[in-house]
């Protein structure tokens, strides 16, 4: 398929609309084709199913990073973004003590049951919203509160975040 780039113009073709300010056409349209592949090889890699590695790669700060036109980062092999990937993880890991983790894992189950979602779709909403880094922040007056309240807080702080 040829497509013509002219800058800052939009370019349509066969229903495709593209603003050609932003990435070119290529890098654009490679990246969910490298994340699909990524996904693959951290599915293998970690022994887990493609859902998970998905989880994994949206919930990284890394996955902001492949757009940076700049870093082309769609260059590198899945070995190599999996490498970055890692870093990234590892920078961001958050030293927890036990009980706050507990109580984490808690709220986060509380609220997949009151919402009838699966454990899963409930972690990606507390890392889409960032409700996790809300708990966890404010651990010390929320685990001394009833589940009730703290559900209440992390709907509203996901609500909140939505309207955004």
């Amino acid at each position: 398929m040829m497509v013509s780039r002219q800058r800052g113009k939009e370019t349509h073709q066969r229903g495709l609309r593209k603003d050609t300010t932003s990435m070119g056409v290529y890098e654009d349209n490679i990246i969910p084709v490298k994340i699909a592949s990524l996904a693959e090889y951290i599915a293998e890699r970690k022994r887990i199913s493609l859902d998970e590695a998905l989880v994994y790669i949206y919930s990284n700060p890394m996955y902001k990073e492949l757009y940076n036109e700049g870093a082309r980062w769609w260059y590198l092999s899945s070995e190599a973004l999996y490498d970055e990937f890692e870093i990234r993880r590892r920078a961001q890991t958050i030293k927890l003590s036990w009980e706050a983790f507990e109580f984490y894992v808690y709220t986060l189950e509380k609220y997949a049951i009151s919402k009838g979602i699966s454990g899963l779709q409930a972690l990606a909403l507390f890392k889409e919203y960032k409700a996790d880094e809300f708990l966890l922040k404010h651990y010390d007056l929320l685990h001394t509160q009833g589940t009730g309240y703290v559900l209440d807080e992390v709907q509203r702080f996901i609500d909140r975040r939505k309207k955004r």
